[in-house]
């Protein structure tokens, strides 16, 4: 079951400012990625990966900080992002657990707010 993404961060990822962004992290890599590159290989970059997960992040002012800034961002070819990801340990029981409470508590949370706004 893929998990969904904190709607904050969608909507940050679906910004004019991040495809910019975007656009500076493809010219600096060259649009090669760039664990392959570090490790003298050439492969085409396809995915732009966060260093520091967004998702990590309590506030929107901190999302939007390192959502956009080019230093926390790695253009990636798809086996690399995955293993970054796997390194990351994304895929633990604990790490999955980890994320269904936070997304609860997020839900939790923005049931409070409509109720506070009848």
């Amino acid at each position: 079951m893929k998990r969904r993404r904190d709607p904050r961060y969608q909507k940050l990822l679906n910004s004019k400012r991040w495809k910019e962004t975007k656009a500076i992290v493809w010219r600096r890599a060259e649009g090669l990625c760039e664990r392959c590159a570090a490790q003298g290989f050439i492969r085409a970059g396809v995915d732009c990966h966060h260093i520091i997960p967004i998702e990590s992040c309590k506030t929107v002012e901190e999302m939007e900080r390192l959502c956009f800034d080019p230093n926390n961002i790695q253009l990636l070819c798809v086996p690399c992002h995955q293993e970054v990801h796997r390194l990351m340990g994304k895929n633990t029981t604990a790490n999955r657990k980890k994320r269904r409470d936070e997304s609860m508590e997020r839900w939790i949370e923005h049931l409070k707010n409509l109720g506070n706004n009848e």
